[in-house]
């Protein structure tokens, strides 16, 4: 009886996430000669794009740092302007070096249930010129209702995004094939960037909708 709840709990949450038909995109441009290097650093998130609708935080930012154990990406933000929340991410690295815009993060949860523990994530890297803006995406698909969900980035080296850099971080999204969706672009909240709390744990990352594939 409990596990039919669950599958309910989980159909309920994946439908309302999952709102675009079909399959993810296929044969998406990605960046050329992309070079994770040069990609370390904070980026604060400018704009975004999420095809559920849902915008539940603020002044979010991202930032690849290096552990023993290999590299990470740290997604920081303010939920509600009262609440610190981050998720750390592995970054896997493509063997080949013409897939080196199409990265993958792996999240780790020690406490959850054994099919919950690793949760793997495509991360693409659309476009960057690594010093202003870069444009990043992610999407996954639901064989179960035939949709997908999707989320773009735009990120910026600084808190503000000048207009050039705009333009040029958005060029890509013509790919997508959905309406408007300049127009449907985010910008990014950051006027309550001190929260009040801090959490001393990771959680998972509201980026992306589903942790399991269904």
């Amino acid at each position: 009886m409990i596990n039919i709840i669950v599958f309910c709990v989980f159909f309920t949450n994946a439908y309302g996430y999952f709102t675009i038909p079909g399959k993810c995109p296929e044969n998406i441009a990605l960046q050329e000669d992309f070079r994770i290097a040069d990609f370390y650093g904070k980026w604060y998130q400018a704009y975004h794009f999420s095809s559920d609708g849902q915008n539940l935080n603020n002044c979010s930012t991202l930032e690849l740092m290096t552990r023993p154990s290999g590299i990470y990406l740290n997604q920081s933000r303010v939920d509600r302007g009262l609440f610190h929340r981050y998720s750390i991410g592995k970054v896997e690295i493509p063997t080949r070096v013409e897939d080196a815009a199409n990265l993958e993060l792996t999240f780790a949860f020690k406490n959850a249930p054994r099919r919950l523990k690793t949760r793997k994530y495509p991360f693409k890297v659309l476009a960057t010129n690594y010093n202003y803006y870069a444009t990043i995406y992610t999407c996954q698909y639901s064989p179960l209702i035939d949709k997908h969900f999707m989320y773009i980035w735009i990120l910026s080296r600084n808190p503000v995004l000048n207009m050039v850099s705009k333009e040029l971080s958005m060029k890509p999204l013509q790919q997508f094939g959905v309406n408007d969706i300049h127009d449907k672009m985010v910008k990014e909240d950051r006027s309550k960037c001190a929260p009040k709390y801090y959490d001393d744990v990771p959680l998972e990352p509201v980026t992306f909708r589903f942790p399991v594939p269904i």
